[in-house]
């Protein structure tokens, strides 16, 4: 699923029940693990909840 944060896209995968990989479309090298509290924090986490 296709997440926005900052005015950039990134997909986000589910790693485990806590942990969230997200890798930016445009490069996808550019890549960062987040946990729940740091989805949440960045506004995230009803993102990815709303479509999962």
């Amino acid at each position: 699923m296709t997440v926005t944060h900052n005015g950039k896209q990134y997909t986000a995968k589910k790693l485990n029940d806590n942990e969230w990989q997200l890798t930016s479309v445009s490069n996808p090298r550019e890549k960062m693990t987040l946990n729940r509290q740091q989805m949440n924090i960045a506004g995230l986490l009803k993102q990815v909840e709303v479509k999962a």
